[in-house]
C-alpha cells in the first residue's frame, strides 16, 4: 500500500495563516469601499460638494489593495496547490477584489460628478437617490456578515435584494427625467445625477457578483437561475 506523504506541520500552519491573511485583506477592502460610499452619501445629503474630491482620491488606496490581493492570491495558488473549498475561496477572493475595486471606481466617479456640479439646488429632491444609496450601502454591509457567518440563506436573500435596487433605480430615473422635461434649467445637474444613480445600480450588480462567488465557495454550487434586471437606460461611468 502506497503511503501518502504528509506536509510538515509548519507548512500547514503557514498555509492556514496565508488563508486567514487573504480573508482579512478582503474584509479590509470591503470596509474601505463601504466607508467611501458612506462618506459620499453624507456629502449628497448635506450638499457639501467641496469635500467630494477628497473622497474620490481614496480610490487610489482601493486600487492598490486590489493589486495586492490579486498578487497574493496568485502566490498562494502557485505555491500551495490548494484543492476543494480552499481553491474556490482563493479564486473567489481574486474575483471579488476586482468587483470591490470596480465599486470603488464607481463611487469615485460619482464624487467627481458631484465636484463638476459644484452646487445642488435645494429645489431638486435627492430623497430617492439617497434612499437607493442607503439600500446599496446596507446590502454591502450585510454581505460582509453573510460571508463571515457563511450564511447561505442570507446570501440568497441579498442576491434577490438586488431587485429592490433595480426598482429604485427606475423610479429615480423617471423622477429625474420628468424634472428635466418640466424644468430645463436643471438639465445639466440632473444629467450628472442620472449618472450617479446608474453608478449606484451598477454597485448593486457588483454586490450580486460577490454574493454569487461566495455562495459557490461555501456550497460548491452556482445559484439556480439568472435574474433578469431592467434595461440599461443609461451607461455608468466607465472611465471612473
Amino acid at each position: 500500500m502506497m503511503m501518502t506523504e504528509k506536509l510538515p506541520e509548519h507548512t500547514i500552519s503557514r498555509y492556514e495563516q496565508e488563508l486567514e491573511q487573504l480573508r482579512s485583506m478582503i474584509l479590509r477592502m470591503f470596509g474601505m469601499v463601504e466607508n467611501q460610499l458612506a462618506q459620499t452619501l453624507v456629502v449628497l445629503k448635506e450638499r457639501k460638494v467641496d469635500t467630494a474630491y477628497e473622497i474620490a482620491l481614496q480610490d487610489i488606496e482601493v486600487d492598490a489593495y486590489e493589486r495586492m490581493i490579486s498578487a497574493f492570491s496568485i502566490q498562494i495558488l502557485a505555491l500551495r496547490s490548494p484543492m476543494a473549498i480552499d481553491l474556490r475561496e482563493i479564486v473567489s477572493a481574486f474575483k471579488v477584489s476586482v468587483d470591490l475595486e470596480r465599486i470603488g471606481d464607481l463611487i469615485a466617479g460619482t464624487c467627481r460628478r458631484i465636484v463638476q456640479i459644484k452646487t445642488i439646488p435645494e429645489s431638486i429632491s435627492l430623497s430617492g437617490l439617497l434612499t437607493m444609496g442607503r439600500q446599496v450601502q446596507e446590502n454591502l454591509r450585510q454581505v460582509v456578515i453573510a460571508i463571515t457567518q457563511q450564511d447561505q440563506k442570507m446570501m440568497l436573500h441579498l442576491w434577490n435584494a438586488d431587485n429592490l435596487i433595480d426598482d429604485l433605480y427606475l423610479s429615480v430615473f423617471t423622477e429625474l427625467t420628468d424634472l428635466m422635461a418640466k424644468e430645463p434649467q436643471y438639465i445639466l445637474v440632473c444629467s450628472h445625477l442620472l449618472f450617479m444613480v446608474k453608478n449606484l445600480e451598477r454597485i448593486g450588480d457588483h454586490i450580486t457578483n460577490i454574493v454569487e462567488n461566495y455562495y459557490y465557495v461555501f456550497t460548491g454550487d452556482t445559484l439556480p437561475y439568472q435574474r433578469v434586471g431592467p434595461v440599461d437606460v443609461i451607461e455608468d461611468d466607465k472611465d471612473a
